[in-house]
This record gives structure tokens, sequence and C-alpha cells, in this order.
């Protein structure tokens, strides 16, 4: 069984978090919902029952969540509907797949293929990623503290010393400090945007569009199954394209689903839409009664093109961050050293 390699901050920073406090469900707890929605649906079960039984189990936003989402199908909405008044309940590609499968009719098979593609997309390069992005912003958090502490202490001091010996800064030194002084000048601009993601973070609606771009090819790659199940059904696939649209939660993609809609060939009015490439465009387009099966394999292959980024993603973070701290820990010892040789000179 896979370790992830720094466990305390997993557990600190991801299990208790995002147990307690989630503003958002986890993926995790969205594909539980999604999947007892669909059970419930197609064994005649009230589900608003089974969420509250559940919801006395859950800790924090989700347990609040799920009790709101019981009130709301006990007062007659739909799961859809449900979703749609309890933000956070479901995840956007999720909620997505709901209201479309109960659109069109098409509920267990449209649901079954959203969370088969959700075991088909490991999320173990993910959670590295995201976990090697955090304990390294720790590690330079921690590095910024040293180095702001040498350079603002430390160097007027090296600086008072040469002045007292009537001696001229080094270069090395003169560098270092022309450094530093073009990052003071500019600290506020990261730390206001780190600021900012930070309080977003606890509003949902603002999160989701801080977040959406990055979003959008898992949502565009939802909605590749979504239309496969549909036309594997013998549904019209003009009918489905524009019912997908209107239960999408991103613009840009609901617009391209619109222009999907209009009379001709699927593959192409995805490419005109921006949706997909002119080599995947064709791939559907020449798959004739084969059309739903090349859907799928389209929406696998980008799940397996998204899951190698994210592995060289999270391989590249920390020998990026690392080659960035050596840089600056060479030009502060040059910055040292440079004093001390011209010291050393001075004295001789």
């Amino acid at each position: 069984m896979a370790t992830h390699p720094f466990p305390t901050f997993e557990r600190i920073l991801r299990r208790e978090w995002r147990r307690s406090w989630s503003t958002w469900a986890t993926r995790a707890e969205s594909a539980a919902v999604l999947r007892l929605t669909a059970a419930s649906a197609a064994a005649g079960v009230p589900a608003a029952t089974m969420l509250d039984a559940w919801a006395e189990d859950s800790r924090g936003g989700q347990g609040t969540r799920l009790e709101k989402a019981a009130g709301h199908l006990r007062q007659g909405a739909t799961a859809s509907e449900a979703a749609t008044r309890v933000p956070g309940l479901l995840q956007d590609d999720h909620a997505t797949a709901l209201a479309f499968g109960e659109r069109i009719g098409l509920l267990g098979p449209v649901v079954q293929a959203a969370l088969a593609g959700d075991d088909l997309l490991d999320p173990t390069p993910r959670r590295g990623l995201r976990l090697a992005v955090g304990y390294l912003a720790v590690m330079v958090l921690n590095f910024l503290v040293i180095a702001g502490f040498i350079a603002f202490k430390i160097n007027p001091q090296f600086t008072k010393i040469l002045a007292d010996f009537n001696m001229g800064r080094p270069p090395p030194l003169e560098r270092w400090e022309d450094i530093v002084a073009m990052a003071a000048r500019v600290w506020y601009v990261p730390g206001g945007l780190l600021v900012v993601v930070a309080v977003l973070r606890f509003f949902p609606a603002a999160w989701r569009l801080l977040t959406r771009p990055f979003a959008r090819q898992r949502r565009i790659t939802a909605a590749l199954d979504a239309l496969s199940v549909a036309d594997a059904c013998g549904r019209p696939i003009t009918e489905v394209a524009a019912a997908l649209a209107d239960c999408q939660v991103d613009p840009a993609i609901a617009r391209g689903l619109w222009q999907a809609a209009a009379p001709g060939p699927l593959g192409r009015q995805l490419a005109d839409a921006g949706l997909l490439s002119a080599v995947e465009a064709a791939a559907i387009d020449s798959a004739g009664d084969d059309r739903p099966n090349a859907l799928e394999r389209l929406a696998a292959s980008r799940r397996d093109r998204s899951r190698r980024w994210l592995i060289a993603a999270g391989d590249a973070v920390a020998p990026c961050v690392a080659c960035a701290m050596g840089a600056f820990v060479l030009l502060q010892a040059l910055a040292v050293f440079g004093f001390l040789s011209s010291i050393i000179q001075g004295l001789s």
C-alpha cells in the first residue's frame, strides 16, 4: 500500500480540516452522496431518510449540508434541486451529472459513468501534488523568515563595519542588497494574492469562480462521459447536448454544448466551440455507430493525460523550489564571503 510522503501534514491540514470545517464537500464525500441518491432512486427508497441517518454520523459542514438536503427532499424537491439549494453538497461535475440524469431519465447510467470516471482517475497524483505544494510552502515560509532576518538585521551590520573601516561594499553584497530592496518593494503583491486566496477559500461561490478555469478540463471530460451514455441509449444527440448545456455550471462549457446542439457533426461542433481538438473531433465524427465508445475512449484518454500532467507537476515542484532556494542561499553566501574577504584584505 502506498504511503504519503508527508503523513503529519496530511493528518493536520487535510483530514481534520476537511472533515471538521470544510465549506465544500471533498471528492469522496460528493461521490458518496451521488451514489446514495442514485441507489435510492433505483430502489424506490426515499433518499431523505438515508441522508438524515448519514448526517448523524458526519462531522462538521458535510453533516449540516446533508441535513439541509434531506429537509428539501421531504418538502418535495428533486435530488438535483436539493443539491442546488445546498451549496457544497456536491462538487460541480457531480451536480451536473445528477441534474442531467434526472433531465433525460437516465439517472442510474449517467451517475454510474460519472463515478466510474472518478474510479479511473487516480487521486494519488493530485493528492501528492497538493501535499508537496503545502509542505514546500511551509518550508519556503521558514526560509524567507531566516533570509529576511539576515537581509535586514545582519547585512546592515556588515555595511556599518565596512563604513567604519572606510571600505566600500563588495559587489556580491551590493547585488544581494539590490535584490532584497527590489523584493521589499513588491512583497505586497504575492502577499496580497495569498491573503485573497485564503479569504476566498471560506466563500464557496467566490472560490468556484476563482478555480473554475483550472477545473474546466475535468468538466469537459465529465460532459463527454454524459454524452456517451445518452448516445449509447439512443437519445438524439442534439437534444442531449442542449439538456446537458442547461445543467452546466460553467458558462463556457454551456455555450460550447449549445453550439454542439445545432445540426451537424458532433465532433466538429465541439471543436468549433473550443471543447475538443481537431484530432479528437475527427475521431468522434469518423466513429459512425461506434460514437458512444469513441466518446468514452476520448474521456479516458483525457483523464490519463491529466494524470500524467499532475505526476509531472508534482515531481517538478520540489526541484524547482529547491533550485530557487539554493540560488538565494548562494547569493547570500557570496555576500557574506565577499564581506569577510574585504575585511581580511583591509586588515592585512
